[in-house]
Parts: C-alpha cells; structure tokens; sequence
C-alpha cells in the first residue's frame, strides 16, 4: 500500500512538473502599456485674404503678394487655445482662438522680397502643441518687363518668321484685345547688314504667360543671321498688365533687343 502512495506521489510531482512548473519561477509578467497623453489638434486655415479682410484677394499657399499689403488669415482651433505662428521655425507672434474656436491673424508683407513659410500651432490648456499647419507668401515687389528676345533666321519659302519676346515673370493681361494688336508691337532693325525686315501681323501669349510671339509677314518679311533686332512694345494701362502679384508693367522697361540666330 505504501509503495502505491509513493509511486503515485512520485508521478504527481513529475506531471506537475512537466504542465506547470508546480510553483516554479514564474514567467515574465507582460510589460505595462504606456498611457499616452493626446495633443491638441492642429489649426486649420480656413481663407486668407490680402488687403481686406472682407473683399481682398484670396490667397493660396504659395501665392505672390506685393510689398506693405496686410494679409489676413482666418482659421479655426480647438476652444480658446493659444495659436502660435512661426516664421521659418521661429516663434514671432500668438493669438487666442475664441470659445468657439474662430480665431484671426495680421501680418504685413514688409519690402523684402522673398519667400516666407509660416505656421500655426494650436495649445489647448495642459494639452500638449499641437502639430504645425504650414502656409507660405511669396512677397514680390519686381513689376513685369521685357527681358529679352529670341529669333532665328527663317529659311526661303519656309514659314512666316516669327521672333519670341521674354518677360521676366508670368504676365496677366487684363485686356487682351488690346495687348495682342500687331500696332502695339513693332519690330526695329538695328545693325542689319543681311537686310532683316520685319512687321507684326499677329501677337501670341503664350500658354504659361512669360513670353509672346510675334509673326512677321510671310510675303515680304525675312530675318537674315548675325542682324541686330529690336523690339518695342507700346504698353498703355488700359492693357492692364501686371504679374500675379499685382505689381504693374513696368513701362520704362519696354524695349528688348537681340541678335537673329541661324
């Protein structure tokens, strides 16, 4: 009898074991879950305007703005958290969003060209920053003007010759009627000794507005290599030129001269 009460302690201990350890070392407890601590939601920019805050031009991230313009951002936040704007990573203003979130913010363009991201951050209370909402001007004081030109010698009973005009920037034409009259742009030869001749009987803009191209006359027109060529465009404001920025043609500037390639 005591044999049996051995062996089946023997053999109890031996399961126990093998299943459980029986009271062994237990294994690694799994480690804790960290508790996060949410963020406050980012800012939204919901319209900026440029020069009023009611009936400006509304701008897109990355639009031009001319120099000393006030541009107005609108946007909403969560409830009366502190809005922080940054310049290029700087901290160089703050606002409140109003309890129902709405919040507005000032900032003039100055007179230095270039391009400024700006970026609002949103804190509510004990939150957490929130992520930054990025919106970048570009400030552009430069008016538009003729830069240059580019024309190539047109081969004997070829096409009309034509001579391309470059702006400095994309162009907006207000009154295009009266910007693409061939009386508005004439054609000078300047040191011609092939006996280029030229007369504008058509005026293109071009599909990204920096440049137009003029077509001579197919019958008497020809433009022969080496000649020097002027080009003089006879702006008025009521054409309405000006860059996307605003800024209006530069009149002073509205003669482009170059050499016939072959």
């Amino acid at each position: 009898m005591r044999r049996k009460w051995f062996l089946f302690l023997v053999f109890s201990v031996l399961l126990c074991v093998v299943l459980v350890g029986c009271g062994g070392t237990p294994g690694p407890s799994p480690a804790p879950t960290p508790i996060s601590t949410p963020g406050t939601a980012a800012p939204s920019i919901t319209i900026v305007r440029e020069g009023s805050p009611v009936t400006g031009r509304i701008l897109q991230s990355g639009d031009p703005v001319r120099f000393s313009q006030n541009v107005y951002f609108q946007g909403t936040a969560p409830s009366s958290a502190v809005i922080k704007v940054y310049l290029d990573g700087t901290v160089i203003d703050q606002t409140s969003a109003l309890p129902s979130g709405e919040f507005t913010w000032t900032w003039n363009s100055g007179t230095t060209e270039g391009t400024y991201n700006l970026s609002f951050t949103a804190t509510q209370g004990s939150l957490p920053e929130s992520s930054r909402t990025p919106f970048t001007i570009v400030v552009d004081g430069t008016g538009p003007y003729l830069h240059s030109l580019s024309a190539k010698a047109d081969a004997p009973l070829g096409n009309a010759p034509t001579i391309v005009v470059y702006f400095n920037e994309e162009i907006v034409v207000g009154d295009m009627n009266v910007f693409t009259l061939p009386a508005v742009w004439s054609v000078t030869c300047l040191i011609c000794p092939g006996g280029s001749t030229f007369h504008v009987t058509q005026v293109a803009l071009s599909a990204d507005r920096k440049s137009v191209t003029l077509t001579g006359n197919w019958m008497t027109d020809r433009l022969i290599a080496g000649d020097q060529i002027q080009v003089f465009f006879a702006y008025a404001p009521l054409m309405g030129v000006t860059d996307k920025a605003g800024n209006p043609f530069n009149a002073a500037l509205n003669v482009a001269t170059g050499v016939v390639t072959p």
